[in-house]
């Protein structure tokens, strides 16, 4: 830091500009401070005192210690002018440097002539005048960089290596001086003064007598000491740039050496680096030390070796490699998201370009049915699950006549009926899928009943073991405790109320080991008691109603609870399979009610499905709305078809099942295309005047027709618009599917994907590669997002139905419950007298 202050003493009393570049606001207000009057004086003081010490000794300022003069070198906050007298008095001499002996000693010392004694006295009673330039002061960083280049002046700055300005020697000109400036010549006879430029209005001025100025004299002679200024400036060396510290990287260095000797004009730099400084401590500063130690070299004396600048240098390129090995290691990661961005955006790309996105949404369909198919055949409880999948993905189309394309799980039915019985071969298909439905419950629940019974197995022998464990160390332990307080540590540590009586608790505290077996039987009843109506609830659950019980199966054991459990189910799905099926069953007399309605009359696969997606809906009553003195009702399913169908899947190929199931999707494809296109053609032409108002779908028919009316078209034509129309719309509708579904798992896997980059770094704990980790774990999840956009897409793109109020797919459902009773008709009652009285 003397270092520093002295170099910019020197400038500064010379009138040479002097920048100076400091990496922090803290740095930039600690010089400033050294620039005030009262340290500039001490550090002068200190500097006499050792050109005294060297006089007066006849020694040579050679760079070697001395260890006489070292207290010199202490911080100047910590050296007060009572100890710089005490050092002085053996020198005889002065400490003062305002006095003429000692200003000509300063000159020497700072290697001045003698003509720059009175600039040297007023920086001792002022200080340096200077400007400091930082984010506190950012709002005057146009004035004060304007300025940075003027006679005598100091600008400390804060990164000013990185502030895209040039530094005009002898500083800027005011604008009301130019102004005033042009004024004069204006008056003076020249046409355009404004236009000319600085040295052409200097020369003008020249010329003119100072009665030519007028009332502008003072800022023309501004104007013209600006000029001498600058050549002042210029003779001196133009701008000096001084580097409180070497950067990490020679590029911000080398930028701030940028500042001087800008555009061909004069000018100079220097760095100073204090063995202090990060890049020295870290990076070949004990080299440095190392040297000065064994030299014994002068803490004052300036190094200026090229061994010192090597080491410099060094510790830069490693800096700068350590630098780029690690945002190398960054750009590796941000690579693998970018690549894979690529990917998804080209894909996003090609669903806004491309016209025709059928083969791309087939292909989904393709993919998905050999991921689940394959799958879904070799489940032990056979395909239902992929008939459930299918059916919610692909439910009925309905067609612009009235007609119905059906579900694939419809499809495999209408195989099974004949159209020449059809009451009674839809009956016979009715009872088959109860029949299924109920094998298929009675399965579930057996082998629910199996699972639950290997964990209440575990339960129980976790919870004996820490009864075991609490009692062995109750019968060890000689802390006198309280038995209740003893208790309900025990219920804690087994999750479970354990319930002892007055003699059980005074044996908890004496003999603990005679309560092992009932503490363990009550564990047994609770966890048994609790597994067991998980099973009831279960059962409810399947059969879609409330069970009322005549005996409390949770009293039971397991073994009984399990049989008792069977048994029920077994009885309570036969009497729910009386009640519907069969020739005098409700479900036949439901049936025989809607084949005997006059749109039943037409039996073909539309009537047939209609009427098997209707049977299984019933409606009942689940409350009473007093506002509106209303029944509340609910629909609800019966039975469903998909354990039926998935028995008629049962023995296929899956190579077959595939097959079937991808033409039915492909033709369900076709069949909404085709409704499409009839509502698109039906909607358009209500307003059509000619063809070439259906757009560019009219392209289809040829350049000659788009001017025909549209009743001039055959039925060929009219079909091949149509056909044209429903593509096109579909198109739009697989498209917003598409950009829909990408949209949501993009950004959601980009939250996930964040959140494995931010956690990786735990696998190096591991002895593992955390960038290989991430790459393998960020290809999985992008293969496991490129599945879940397919999945998003093939659930989403047969559901775009049009708007058809008078199509429906099913009846309306019958209501199976009675209704319930309002209880609150007295506040009905007074309600209504209270609207009479107001009336």
């Amino acid at each position: 830091m003397r270092a520093i202050a002295t170099d910019i003493l020197r400038n500064h009393i010379i009138g040479r500009p002097v920048l100076v570049g400091t990496t922090s606001v803290d740095n930039s207000e600690k010089l400033s401070g050294r620039l005030r009057a009262e340290l500039v004086r001490r550090l002068l003081q200190v500097q006499l005192m050792r050109q005294a010490w060297f006089e007066v000794n006849k020694k040579e300022e050679d760079g070697r210690l001395y260890k006489e003069i070292e207290p010199l070198y202490r911080p100047l906050d910590d050296i007060d002018p009572g100890y710089l007298r005490q050092f002085a008095k053996p020198l005889n001499a002065s400490i003062n440097p305002e006095e003429p002996d000692n200003l000509v000693k300063l000159l020497h010392v700072l290697r001045l002539g003698s003509e720059y004694a009175p600039r040297l006295k007023a920086v001792i009673q002022a200080g340096v005048p200077h400007s400091v330039l930082n984010a506190r002061k950012h709002t005057e960083e146009s004035q004060i960089i304007a300025g940075a280049g003027a006679f005598g002046a100091v600008t400390i700055a804060t990164n000013m290596a990185g502030r895209g300005v040039d530094i005009k020697l002898g500083g800027e000109v005011a604008e009301e001086v130019t102004i005033a400036v042009s004024r004069v010549l204006k008056r003076a006879g020249y046409d355009d003064p404004y236009d000319m430029r600085p040295e052409e209005q200097r020369q003008a001025l020249i010329k003119l007598s100072p009665a030519d100025y007028g009332i502008y004299e003072a800022e023309v002679q501004l104007f013209l000491q600006y000029f001498d200024d600058m050549e002042q400036v210029r003779l001196l060396g133009g701008l000096h740039v001084v580097g409180s510290e070497r950067h990490e990287a020679r590029r911000i260095d080398n930028q701030l050496r940028g500042r001087a000797a800008r555009q061909g004009d004069p000018g100079s730099s220097r760095f100073y680096l204090s063995l202090e400084d990060d890049l020295m401590r870290l990076f070949g500063g004990q080299q440095v030390n190392d040297v000065m130690q064994r030299f014994k070299l002068d803490d004052d004396l300036p190094l200026e070796n090229r061994i010192v600048s090597n080491i410099i240098e060094g510790s830069q390129h490693r800096v700068e490699g350590s630098n780029f090995d690690m945002r190398k290691h960054l750009l590796e990661y941000d690579d693998v998201l970018n690549a894979q961005r690529a990917r998804i955006y080209g894909q996003r790309d090609k669903v806004f370009s491309k016209e025709n996105l059928h083969e791309d949404v087939f292909e989904f369909l393709k993919a998905e049915s050999e991921n689940r198919v394959p799958l879904a055949m070799q489940d032990d409880e056979g395909p239902w699950k992929l008939l459930a999948w299918l059916e919610q993905i692909q439910p009925t189309i309905i067609m612009t006549d009235g007609e119905l394309f059906p579900s694939y799980t419809f499809r495999l039915l209408l195989d099974e009926l004949d159209q020449r019985n059809l009451r009674g071969t839809i009956l016979s298909l009715v009872n088959r899928a109860l029949q299924a439905e109920h094998e298929h419950h009675l399965r579930a629940i057996q082998n629910g009943i199996e699972t639950s019974e290997a964990a209440l197995e575990a339960q129980i022998e976790e919870r004996e073991d820490l009864v075991d464990t609490f009692l062995e160390g109750l019968a060890d332990s000689e802390e006198q405790r309280r038995p209740q307080e003893i208790l309900e540590e025990l219920s804690g540590l087994v999750h479970l109320p354990i319930r002892l009586n007055n003699d059980q608790l005074r044996a908890l505290v004496n003999a603990p080991a005679s309560l092992e077996d009932p503490i363990k039987e009550q564990i047994v009843a609770q966890i048994s008691a609790v597994f067991i109506n998980r099973q009831v609830t279960g059962l409810a659950m399947r059969l879609g109603e409330p069970l009322t019980l005549k005996e409390d199966l949770s009293r039971l054991d397991w073994a009984d609870a399990a049989r008792r459990l069977n048994e029920l189910a077994e009885e309570l799905f036969a009497k729910r399979y009386e009640t519907l099926a069969g020739e005098k069953g409700q479900l036949a007399r439901e049936l025989d009610a809607m084949l005997a309605r006059p749109e039943a009359q037409k039996q073909d696969e539309s009537t047939a499905i209609r009427i098997l997606n209707t049977l299984p809906l019933a409606r009942r009553q689940v409350g009473f709305d007093n506002k509106t003195h209303r029944a509340q009702t609910q629909e609800f399913a019966r039975f469903h078809y998909s354990y039926l169908a998935a028995q008629l899947l049962t023995g296929r190929d899956a190579a077959w099942v595939q097959a079937d199931v991808l033409e039915h999707l492909e033709n369900a494809l076709e069949a909404l295309e085709e409704t499409w296109g009839n509502v698109q053609f039906a909607h358009r032409a209500q307003n059509a005047s000619s063809l070439a108002d259906f757009g560019p779908a009219a392209d289809v028919l040829g350049a000659d027709l788009r001017n025909a009316a549209l009743s001039e078209l055959t039925e060929e034509q009219r079909e091949t618009l149509k056909a044209e129309l429903g593509t096109r719309h579909l198109t739009e509708i697989f498209r917003s599917v598409l950009l829909k579904a990408i949209s949501e798992q993009w950004v959601d896997y980009l939250t996930r994907v964040e959140a494995v980059r931010v956690s990786i770094g735990l696998e190096a704990y591991g002895q593992r590669d955390p960038l290989v980790q991430y790459k393998t774990k960020a290809s999985d999840m992008f293969q496991s997002l490129l599945r879940d956009i397919r999945s998003a897409v093939v659930s989403n793109m047969y559901l775009y139905r049009p708007r058809q109020a008078a199509a429906q797919v099913t009846e309306t459902p019958v209501e199976v419950v009675a209704k319930v009773r309002p209880q609150v008709e007295d506040q009905s009652s007074k309600s209504g007298r209270k609207r009479h009285k107001k009336r």
